[in-house]
């Protein structure tokens, strides 16, 4: 049985019943890339459940941390994981032993967001940016999406699926199902010159708010080309750099990050989310330490 089938008819109902349509998708990515890794080693076409062997999870694992990152590569081995500990429980033919693959070190590194005049760059770059999306206006469809993520905080995703009818000016509702999780659903208050740029997008007539008629992945494409434009760039730099952006300057501003960014940790918030240079608040730790390089009457 491939992996794909094994979570097809027996994972998802099981393990995911009433989650997002994007964690379907992570899946299936998953089942793709570790395929693709077996036919590259000669090892088989498709990953199966006799595939889930700690030694060839180990090489792909690392194989993953090198292409693309560590925490990519964690990800996925908990996924994996997840798909051996059911097998095993129910005895799935092929899987002979419960694999053991310990996690992966992974560096704690700081976030970084856009200052206010990255944005500013990256917006009015996505105002003349050329083409269509579907019947919509480059410029018009992007800068009404920029925006929007900035000023939600939402991710792409959600932005994409949420219909154009849960957009009643000047509030957005994005329901569950749109979501991270499929859990909670959130309220925002736009401005108005976000809504006067979301009715123009609206009067095309589509039933989505951001209506998307290319691949999903096209997105984060085009979002680049605009970057390049406004002389950004970045290995990490997308849509959800804004999101990014948004919370750290949230935080920076006073606000509750972790509210805002609709985290049930703070802890989640501080790590992969809050750029200290604009998040954190009061005195910097040179201006409470004594001066060294000299004093009244001392060389400096």
């Amino acid at each position: 049985m491939t992996l794909s089938e094994f979570f097809k008819t027996t994972y998802r109902p099981l393990k995911l019943r009433g989650r997002s349509q994007q964690t379907v998708r992570l899946y299936d990515n998953l089942f793709i890339q570790f395929s693709r890794w077996l036919a590259a080693e000669g090892i088989a076409d498709a990953a199966g459940i006799e595939h889930l062997d700690e030694l060839l999870l180990a090489r792909y694992l690392e194989h993953r941390a090198a292409i693309r990152s560590p925490y990519t590569a964690e990800k996925e081995r908990t996924q994996l994981l997840a798909l051996a500990r059911l097998a095993w429980e129910r005895r799935v033919p092929g899987l002979e032993r419960m694999p053991t693959c310990p996690p992966s070190v992974l560096p704690d590194r700081v976030p970084t967001a856009w200052t206010v005049e990255e944005m500013q760059r990256l917006f009015a770059a996505a105002g003349q940016a050329a083409g269509a999306v579907g019947t919509i206006p480059a410029s018009q469809w992007f800068s009404a999406a920029i925006q929007l993520a900035y000023e939600t905080g939402e991710r792409i995703g959600a932005l994409l699926a949420t219909p154009a009818t849960d957009y009643r000016r000047p509030t957005l509702t994005v329901q569950p199902a749109a979501r991270k999780g499929g859990r909670r659903g959130r309220v925002y208050g736009l401005s108005d010159g976000l809504c006067d740029r979301l009715d123009c997008v609206v009067a095309h007539g589509h039933p989505e708010l951001l209506p998307w008629p290319q691949a999903p992945t096209h997105v984060y494409h085009r979002l680049k080309a605009i970057m390049s434009v406004a002389g950004l760039s970045g290995k990490r730099l997308a849509w959800h750099q804004i999101r990014r952006t948004a919370i750290s300057q949230i935080a920076g501003a006073g606000g509750d990050p972790v509210a805002f960014a609709g985290h049930a940790s703070p802890a989640v918030t501080k790590r992969w989310y809050l750029d200290p240079r604009m998040s954190e608040r009061g005195p910097k730790p040179h201006e409470l330490l004594p001066p060294i390089d000299g004093g009244p009457g001392l060389p400096r």
